[in-house]
């Protein structure tokens, strides 16, 4: 637990202080909320804006997965420090453990610096707006767990890097259009949507529809692939030698 904890700050250091990955996370979505937003948003109703917000709430944590993750691994892995972390601490488990702690840490100031700008700015601020992006961050855990998958293709990070960006996007516009079908679930902005659908539901009582049961199945299928791609997780890499 003390090495944890040790490795946790360290990281948590390093990611606080680098302000390219809150420009990226969180800076891009409230330009989009701020400067095109539709026409209407300050005539929608609560359960119009707040569904409106789940969508960059899912986009900035699953980017915050990507990047602080999924990615983070692979270069630490290609720049050959893994195997001095792991060392350090004794197992692979310690110091993915403090990452993914630390990136929690960074997504939960972005969702509450973007959630207070943009409800502040339209008049809509709420307790429940603020604590339910913090509820979906705390209910996204399966999702960073999931994400190590990523780290078990065999290609370059920065390949990987231009890869997971590219098809970041067409898979957060698909979760907007997706109707609720089994195999959308695969998608994880469409499960962790409809995880945000239901917890707004739960805490700020809007009338909105979700699919609970198929959202649970499906984050149990995105932690066992990351316990999967963990156990395989590679300190060497994959490519290059």
């Amino acid at each position: 637990m003390h090495q944890i904890t040790s490795f946790f700050f360290m990281y948590a250091k390093v990611v606080v202080s680098d302000r390219v990955p809150f420009i990226f996370t969180m800076g891009i979505p409230l330009a989009i909320v701020l400067l095109y937003s539709p026409s209407n948003i300050d005539t929608m109703t609560p359960a119009e804006f707040s569904t409106y917000l789940s969508y960059f709430w899912v986009y900035i944590i699953l980017a915050t997965y990507l990047n602080g993750v999924a990615l983070e691994l692979a270069r630490m892995r290609e720049h050959r420090l893994m195997k001095t972390y792991v060392m350090i601490s004794g197992n692979k488990y310690t110091y993915v453990t403090a990452i993914i702690l630390a990136q929690l840490l960074f997504a939960a100031i972005s969702l509450v610096i973007f959630t207070v700008i943009v409800t502040l700015v339209h008049d809509q601020f709420s307790f429940g707006l603020l604590v339910t992006p913090l509820l979906l961050l705390l209910g996204s855990l399966p999702l960073a767990v999931g994400s190590i998958a990523i780290t078990l293709l065999p290609v370059k990070v920065s390949s990987l890097m231009k890869f997971a960006n590219i098809l970041t996007y067409p898979l957060f516009l698909l979760a907007i259009k997706q109707s609720d079908q089994w195999f959308g679930y695969v998608n994880p902005f469409y499960a962790l949507h409809q995880l945000s659908l239901a917890l707004l539901h739960g805490v700020t009582q809007v009338d909105v529809s979700f699919n609970l049961v198929a959202t649970l199945l499906s984050l149990t299928g995105y932690v066992v692939i990351g316990l999967i791609a963990m156990k395989r997780f590679n300190l060497i890499s994959l490519v290059t030698r």
